[in-house]
């Protein structure tokens, strides 16, 4: 299935600084799977890809020019960098007060549906007030993997036998300020179509255990 190859590229992926960081400090075996978690410095999520002008890249939050107060998940040139944790299944934005301690900005993550081509699904990934939309908190967000160094694959929950995976691609909305890339999701059960300008890539954070009370922590977790 995608998703279990996508793991594997992203523990692949993950570099030997981090091996060596946090999860060395504070030995850890990470869970397969976390929907909260407590991050003091936010999660920051970055893009898995084969193309090296955005293999690495941080996810921004693009102000959403349509959608006052939400904003498209994406790449640019002048965006602030996403920070986040994960809250009972929903993905929630932060940000940094004046004492530099982490609070929720108010937009959580969503997919709002963009096009279906072919039997494929795609979706916009985006942030937005919950209230305003898409009414609720989608709580259908986790990170997945748990390597061994604590990175871990963005995953939205989907039906059994339901294909699926990130898109990034070349933005055909809101040029006024250059180019940018789109950070979309696709779902589909047989062949995904392909969207020219478009290339599959994996998201992924690293999530670093701390020491509490002399033993290691993450999302609430502790280990024994």
């Amino acid at each position: 299935m995608i998703f279990t190859s996508l793991l594997a590229s992203l523990a692949l992926a993950s570099s030997a600084s981090a091996q060596n960081g946090a999860s060395a400090a504070c030995p850890f075996n990470y869970p397969p799977s976390l929907n909260t978690t407590s991050s003091r410095n936010g999660l920051v999520f970055t893009i898995a890809s084969g193309n090296p002008i955005t293999n690495n890249r941080a996810i921004q939050l693009r102000p959403n020019p349509f959608f006052p107060g939400a904003f498209f998940g994406g790449l640019d040139a002048s965006s602030s960098v996403l920070l986040g944790n994960f809250k009972d299944g929903g993905l929630y934005s932060q940000a940094r007060d004046e004492f530099n301690q982490l609070y929720d900005l108010g937009p959580t993550g969503y997919l709002n549906l963009r096009r279906e081509v072919g039997g494929t699904s795609q979706y916009s990934f985006g942030f937005a007030d919950p209230s305003a939309w898409p009414g609720q908190v989608e709580a259908a967000w986790s990170a997945e993997g748990g390597s061994s160094d604590g990175t871990y694959g963005l995953y939205h929950e989907e039906p059994e036998l339901i294909a699926h995976g990130f898109l990034l691609c070349e933005a055909d909305i809101d040029l006024d300020h250059g180019p940018w890339y789109q950070l979309f999701y696709q779902t589909y059960s047989d062949v995904a179509n392909d969207f020219p300008g478009c290339e599959s890539v994996g998201v992924r954070t690293t999530i670093a255990a701390s020491i509490e009370n002399g033993s290691c922590n993450i999302g609430g977790v502790t280990s024994a």
